[in-house]
């Protein structure tokens, strides 16, 4: 009985205010040194690290994705420093790395029983070596679902990876950009990891960025059709080339737009492409560019610890948020050249319940200051905007922000400490 009452009074005080502030956390039974999905780790990397100590001291949690001997000596490295790695699987044919060419060959007909022995002593093997995996990669990438022979070698591979791993780790392989929801639900069964590129100015979207919420929500959107809750979405976004406007001063505000918009939209994760010192832009584009993700990758891995709120949040919808003066809505042609358009509000938000706390996350994809204005706070409760550590007026239920252009903000709202 006594029980009972205090559990009745626990109740009572968590919604005293008209809003539930359980401590809710999903992953609360995770260990904290594996990675996503396995682990608390929030996912933060990137393509073609030039320096692992670089990347990790800067709040990355994985050792990223390399390309040529860098495979190699990027997992050697990993190994002896004890940092969670991407394992890809480079399956060989006749001692060659099979290829897209190779695939669609009409002549190529593989011998699936001998290539799936060898992905799956690679993959017993790997795991015995690096314990630190925590995803798969497949290559090669891009393997389009209209090739026959490409596509049954995404099944099988899939298939032997799963089979050969007995900590059942996720597999992931890159798709191309340009593709829409019809065409990634196609690989939904074969991936458990769906991670597109999102390459905002590269998609010729540089001033439509809401492009971004189009593209993730499609990520979404064909994992919800798949209906396996354990499969997840990443955001990839583009470090590879510079502004195509010439607007440096715009990096920053445009990657803290393009990843906080992506995890708005449900993803978990971020991989970046590429960390490389590409010829494609200068050394001060570059240094913009890893400021603008170190910065991003503190804030999930840090003291604030954001990457578990959208790792292990829960979605609400009980705050309310409108434009109350600036762009309302945002339409934009999502593929070039192609007449399909979408609409979308100027100003998303996700409202994410969090171990005794709400947080609202905020993005303007306006490229104008916006007036938003938040209702249905309930009494009780202070509100902190996290990246500035302000603590905001509540009147009347409401708060009134100033938004500037692609600001994204994420606000705190818990009761108030007694």
């Amino acid at each position: 009985m006594y029980r009972s009452l205090m559990l009745l009074a626990l109740f009572s005080c968590l919604n005293l205010f008209g809003l539930e502030f359980s401590d809710y956390d999903s992953g609360r039974d995770l260990p904290s040194d594996k990675v996503y999905p396995q682990g608390r780790i929030f996912p933060f990397t990137g393509y073609a690290p030039h320096n692992l100590d670089e990347i990790t001291e800067s709040g990355f949690t994985l050792g990223g994705l390399a390309y040529g001997t860098r495979v190699a000596t990027l997992r050697e490295e990993c190994a002896k420093k004890g940092v969670p790695l991407i394992y890809i699987i480079k399956p060989k044919v006749n001692g060659e790395d099979i290829t897209l060419k190779m695939l669609s060959d009409k002549d190529f007909k593989p011998d699936w029983a001998s290539l799936k022995a060898y992905v799956a002593e690679e993959v017993k093997a790997a795991s015995a070596k690096y314990p630190s995996i925590a995803w798969w990669y497949l290559t090669p990438e891009e393997l389009r679902y209209w090739r026959a022979n490409e596509f049954q070698y995404l099944k099988e591979i899939y298939q032997t990876i799963h089979e050969a791993d007995s900590l059942k780790r996720p597999v992931w392989m890159y798709i191309p950009g340009h593709y829409q929801l019809d065409a990634l639900f196609r690989y939904t069964p074969y991936q458990d990891i769906i991670g597109k590129g999102m390459y905002v100015n590269y998609s010729k979207q540089t001033s439509s960025r809401v492009w971004v919420r189009w593209s993730s929500e499609n990520q979404i959107e064909a994992l919800k059709r798949d209906g396996n809750s354990s499969k997840f979405a990443l955001c990839v976004p583009e470090m590879f080339q510079d502004q195509p406007d010439g607007k440096m001063e715009m990096i920053e505000p445009r990657v803290r737009h393009d990843v906080y918009l992506s995890l708005a939209c449900g993803s978990r994760g971020v991989v970046i492409f590429s960390l490389a010192r590409r010829r494609t832009m200068d050394n001060e584009t570059h240094r913009h560019y890893f400021d603008a993700y170190k910065k991003i990758a503190g804030e999930l891995s840090g003291e604030s610890c954001l990457g578990q709120v959208f790792l292990f949040g829960e979605k609400r919808n009980d705050i309310a948020g409108k434009v109350a003066a600036g762009t309302p809505e945002i339409t934009i042609r999502p593929i070039p050249g192609r007449d399909t358009e979408f609409t979308y509000p100027a100003v998303t938000m996700t409202e994410l319940l969090y171990r005794g706390a709400r947080y609202l996350v905020i993005v303007n994809s306006a490229e104008t200051e916006t007036e938003y204005d938040i209702s249905k706070i309930p009494a009780g409760v202070s509100a902190e905007s996290i990246f500035d550590r302000q603590q905001l007026d509540i009147a009347n239920g409401q708060i009134k922000l100033n938004l500037k252009p692609l600001e994204a903000k994420i606000i705190k709202v818990e009761l108030l400490k007694k």
